[in-house]
């Protein structure tokens, strides 16, 4: 394994900045994690209102996480844009497209329990309704099959270990699908998108420690 990024000589400005990026994403996939296990494994009217701590707390520590993500991302694409080519660029705008998506859907955890309180059929009308079905597919599609192209364009690149990408790769579908499931299956499963944010979120804090000790100097 290369010990340096493919940064070349382009400055210590753009090192400086892929190694603040770097802790930034650390924190983001730390927070990942922490939003998922805070997050109640299921979302009824009754539930909601419940677990109404608990449930913005994590929509909170999640929306943080995602924009840490967002700022995080494009550096690491920086840092490795010449070793992954076109399969990491494809990985990484989907990878950015997905999350950032997501981070608007999570914010629908705000109004959940005014909504559970004062007006409990309009949960499910919003959850059925077209446009935000739409918003929610294309932030599941993206966001999975945006880490599991990156993931997989990192693992065969020479900088960062194998294995963080392998992490990322199996993590994201494993998060999401899990979390679908326990919120409208059985809560039983939420134990899957704890496992998948473990793996997801240690992907990605490992990219980022590599990205603060390996800036390219």
């Amino acid at each position: 394994m290369e010990d340096e990024f493919a940064l070349g000589s382009r400055g210590p400005s753009l090192a400086a900045l892929v190694r603040g990026a770097g802790m930034v994403l650390v924190a983001g996939g730390l927070l990942l994690v922490v939003g998922t296990v805070l997050h109640p494994s299921q979302e009824t009217p009754v539930t909601i209102l419940e677990t109404e701590v608990r449930l913005v707390g994590s929509h909170a520590v999640s929306v943080v996480s995602y924009v840490l993500v967002l700022l995080g991302l494009p550096a690491l694409y920086v840092a490795e844009s010449q070793r992954m080519g076109r399969l990491g660029l494809t990985g990484f705008l989907m990878a950015f497209a997905g999350t950032a998506l997501l981070a608007i859907s999570s914010m629908f955890g705000f109004v959940a329990p005014v909504l559970a309180a004062e007006a409990p059929p309009t949960l499910d009308a919003i959850n059925v309704y077209l446009p935000v079905v739409v918003l929610n597919g294309f932030a599941v599609v993206g966001f999975i099959a945006g880490f599991v192209i990156l993931g997989v364009a990192v693992a065969r690149s020479t900088v960062f270990p194998r294995w963080s990408g392998i992490l990322v790769a199996m993590g994201a579908p494993l998060f999401l699908v899990g979390a679908a499931i326990a919120l409208s299956v059985s809560p039983a499963f939420w134990f899957v998108a704890i496992l998948g944010s473990l793996a997801l979120g240690s992907g990605l804090a490992w990219f980022g420690s590599r990205m603060w000790a390996k800036p390219g100097l």
